[in-house]
């Protein structure tokens, strides 16, 4: 799974899933991921818990998801039954690793440096694990 399409806007400053989905998709996401298997009213009543909203709101959301490819959706009955396409895991991990290749591709040598600080200032354990994973990759002669 690719999330290069989903991405219309990374916002650095909003928290977990919101850097890259709005609120509603975020939130409708992680009740997928619980779940496993929902219809629009499953995920209906679980935000009708939390907030006041409109029925017709989470079927927008649930199907832009779908049109996303973020959930999968097969009929069943007179109802759309959806599924994650892919893990929350697998989910952040293409999220990083489309951030992370754009800010490569432009900006190299100053995401580097900022990693490396970042790694610092946070815990030198990190940094240590950081030189082992270089060493390594390097005895196997990765490129």
């Amino acid at each position: 799974m690719t999330v290069k399409q989903y991405i219309g806007e990374f916002r650095p400053s909003k928290r977990g899933l919101g850097k890259v989905l709005g609120h509603l998709e975020a939130a409708v996401m992680e009740i997928m991921w619980r779940q496993g298997e929902a219809s629009v009213r499953d995920v209906y009543e679980v935000l009708l818990r939390e907030r006041e909203i409109a029925y017709t709101t989470v079927m927008t959301i649930m199907s832009r998801l779908a049109d996303k490819n973020i959930l999968q959706k097969e009929k069943k009955g007179l109802a759309y039954v959806y599924r994650p396409a892919c893990s929350r895991d697998d989910f952040a991990r293409s999220v990083v690793t489309e951030v992370i290749d754009g800010l490569l591709e432009d900006y190299a040598e100053v995401a580097f440096s900022h990693f490396v600080n970042r790694m610092c200032e946070e815990d030198e354990i990190k940094i240590l694990e950081l030189e082992r994973i270089i060493q390594e990759r390097q005895r196997r002669g990765d490129r």
